[in-house]
């Protein structure tokens, strides 16, 4: 399915992510800005470093270099941040994002329900709107950085420590059906379904066609829709 077969949902779900840290967090990463504005164009590694700092601060809440531990013994809440390789090099014509999102982004609100987990599509193209992404990637906001990177699903919960794993653990499972490039497979089935009783006439657009022919049609004149048989 192409992105335009996928309507834009109310609130895209998936963009304007905010990530939420403490003071502590806060005050780490104004001290990095400044030393990153002092460094000179001699020292690419260094900026290199400081912007992957910025990133795992604003991805786990975290300040890097500080050891954690799991307190199993009180079942206190931690946090887990995962980042998901998406074969976009490999496919780079298949529109991963829309399969992720679903219609009207609901495939991705049923994971990050079923799962627990909050779940975003980050990096290059992880925006419908091209001329707003190129726009916050050359703001220079630490935010926005993830945008200089190839495109990528992040999951992150919060959990006690075993329930956390389990999550996530859950989330990877889940995730990988739609990181399949198949037009043709459960997921695009179901995602097709969903469409047809919200715009059919979407559903039937001609980048649809063969898939809705082998979904909704009629197959070898039995006269029982193939539809109503996987129902």
């Amino acid at each position: 399915m192409s992105e335009e077969e996928y309507e834009e949902p109310e609130k895209n779900i998936t963009e304007g992510y905010q990530p939420k840290v403490n003071e502590i967090a806060q005050n780490f990463l104004a001290d990095l800005d400044k030393e990153r504005s002092r460094l000179s164009e001699d020292f690419p590694l260094c900026a290199l470093l400081i912007e992957e700092a910025f990133d795992r601060v604003y991805s786990t809440g975290r300040i890097p270099g500080k050891e954690f531990y799991a307190d199993v013994y009180k079942q206190r809440p931690m946090k887990i941040t995962q980042k998901v390789f998406v074969p976009i090099k490999k496919y780079p014509k298949f529109n991963f994002s829309g399969k992720i999102l679903g219609p009207k982004g609901n495939s991705l609100r049923r994971l990050q329900e079923e799962t627990q987990c909050k779940i975003f599509i980050k990096g290059r193209n992880s925006m419908r709107d091209r001329n707003k992404e190129e726009e916050l990637r050359n703001s220079a906001d630490s935010k926005y950085a993830h945008l200089n990177k190839d495109l990528h699903v992040e999951i992150s919960t919060v959990a006690p420590p075993a329930e956390c794993y389990a999550r996530i653990a859950y989330a990877l499972a889940e995730v990988r059906k739609y990181l399949i490039p198949d037009k043709n497979d459960e997921v695009s089935h179901e995602q097709l379904r969903e469409l047809m009783e919200m715009n059919p006439e979407l559903a039937k657009t001609s980048g649809n066609a063969e898939l809705f022919k082998s979904v909704f049609e009629k197959p070898g004149g039995t006269g029982v829709p193939k539809y109503l048989r996987l129902l």
